[in-house]
């Protein structure tokens, strides 16, 4: 299991709070968001992240380093602008290779963490489980990169994670969303 962190974005889910450098660094509880997302993810025992970074790649590099003392350790995945959650999956295709992951938004919290989910996922095994409420926390097996590929980008230009959760549900794969113990099914394959 991987985590997949976007990070280095304008910060827009933020407002109304003043925005003049990256979302991550803006403190909460005494430190940087992107650090309460990091420690989040080593909480639920994932240790492997890579953040997609933006034009503020270097703050964030800095600011995070390798890692370790947050338990994790990190790769850095760059991409020229910010085009969707489903193109920072795409971004990362090589670094994610096979394995599940989840994707967690770096300038935003979860409220009691992703543990609970990450077990849910576990035994229940769904191609992709959308956790309400937690605007950016997905889970997903390696199938998500094939619906990533089939997608086309929307009208302003961004590869959307509805459109992929769309294409496996269309493909009769199982995709769930809900709370933890929660779930309602979108689709279920036979």
């Amino acid at each position: 299991m991987k985590a997949l962190v976007l990070s280095g974005g304008s910060g827009t889910r933020l407002h109304p709070l003043p925005v003049n450098s990256p979302e991550q660094p803006h403190p909460a509880a005494d430190k940087p968001v992107l650090f309460h997302a990091l420690e989040d993810i080593a909480d639920a025992g994932i240790t492997d992240v890579g953040i997609v970074l933006g034009d503020t790649a270097d703050e964030v590099r800095a600011a995070v380093g390798d890692g370790a003392r947050f338990g994790v350790s990190v790769t850095y995945l760059p991409r020229r602008r910010p085009a969707g959650l489903a193109h920072a999956v795409r971004t990362a295709r090589d670094w994610l290779g096979d394995d599940d992951f989840v994707t967690h938004p770096g300038d935003g919290f979860v409220p009691g963490g992703i543990g609970e989910q990450l077990e849910e996922f576990r035994s229940r095994r769904p191609v992709a489980q959308e956790v309400r409420g937690r605007a950016g926390v997905y889970f997903f097996t390696d199938a998500v990169h094939r619906a990533v590929e089939a997608v086309q980008p929307s009208a302003h230009g961004e590869l959307e994670i509805a459109e992929v959760l769309r294409w496996l549900t269309g493909q009769g794969l199982e995709v769930v969303s809900g709370t933890a113990g929660d779930h309602d099914e979108a689709q279920i394959a036979s």
